[in-house]
């Protein structure tokens, strides 16, 4: 006699997250769940009703769904029987993985092609899609998991989570995996303004142009900036170019002036002196120390 169950739970460990495969063989109704972070998930067999202050959402397989963060989930599966059980994958992956593969992203030559770039960001706290290479994506890891262990499995885990990612980033989905790992701003003019740096670093940025995407007066801006950010918005921007020229860095694919200039440096004087106030080290000598931890 096959014994009933309303959830199993099987964890299949990755180098970088983890994915559960959960199955229900009997009906059941109201079930809780709860995520403190956004996962990325999917019916493969079977049906579920997920019910939240804001949302009814029935789950059929062939969706890929984000859930609702920090909020309760109620769960109806209906139609579960010991002959056709339900069974949900959850991909649960590090918010500093997706971040530094997002900053990669944003770093290469065609982000703007690949980036949900809508300056206002939806305030939708979960996301779904029918994106029929994206489901195919999702099940390729999955049946992946069931295969013999072997040298090259991290390596094709990661690639299929990436094709995945960077499908979810072309969406607004991406807008909320970004807040796994972002830092929580509350005023939402100063997000637009942060959203905006982020995406234009190569641009000449003022503070009086950020008031303006903000659409909040210079003053008030300066103030609430600070604020939130504990920076001033100038010191902000170029701790932004500094950054996102390590990045760029790392990657080895551009000599440092071409760096200097994608991060909207004006001169690649500044861009060196500015580096060696921020980091203690010049960009040249931050490209040898990449290079012999690479070698050593």
């Amino acid at each position: 006699m096959v014994e009933k169950f309303i959830e199993r739970g099987t964890d299949y460990q990755l180098k970088n997250g983890k994915l559960s495969v959960y199955e229900t063989n009997c009906a059941c109704r109201d079930i809780k769940f709860y995520f403190d972070h956004f996962v990325i998930t999917i019916m493969v067999a079977g049906h579920k009703t997920i019910v939240t202050n804001n949302l009814k959402f029935e789950f059929f397989p062939g969706t890929l769904f984000i859930p609702e963060r920090e909020t309760i989930n109620s769960v109806s599966i209906p139609n579960a029987t010991i002959n056709s059980p339900t069974k949900c994958l959850v991909l649960e992956l590090r918010p500093s993985y997706i971040q530094s593969f997002y900053e990669e992203v944003l770093c290469s030559e065609v982000n703007k092609k690949i980036l949900y770039d809508e300056l206002e960001e939806s305030t939708c706290d979960y996301f779904f899609s029918n994106e029929e290479l994206l489901i195919k994506a999702f099940k390729r890891l999955y049946d992946h998991q069931l295969q013999r262990p072997s040298p090259t499995k991290e390596m094709i885990d990661d690639l299929i989570i990436k094709e995945m990612l960077l499908r979810i980033f072309n969406t607004e989905g991406g807008l909320l995996l970004k807040r796994n790992f972002e830092k929580s701003i509350s005023e939402d003019s100063i997000r637009k303004a942060i959203h905006y740096i982020h995406h234009n670093i190569q641009e000449k940025l003022t503070a009086q142009k950020l008031a303006k995407v903000s659409g909040l007066g210079q003053t008030t801006f300066f103030k609430k900036f600070k604020a939130c950010t504990g920076s001033s918005p100038i010191d902000y921007i170029l701790n932004e170019r500094i950054r996102q020229s390590k990045i760029m860095i790392s990657k080895n694919q551009l000599n440092l002036q071409e760096i200097a200039y994608q991060c909207g440096f004006n001169s690649y004087e500044y861009f060196c002196s500015s580096f060696k106030k921020i980091e203690h080290l010049k960009p040249t000598e931050f490209k040898k120390s990449l290079q012999s931890a690479i070698f050593s």
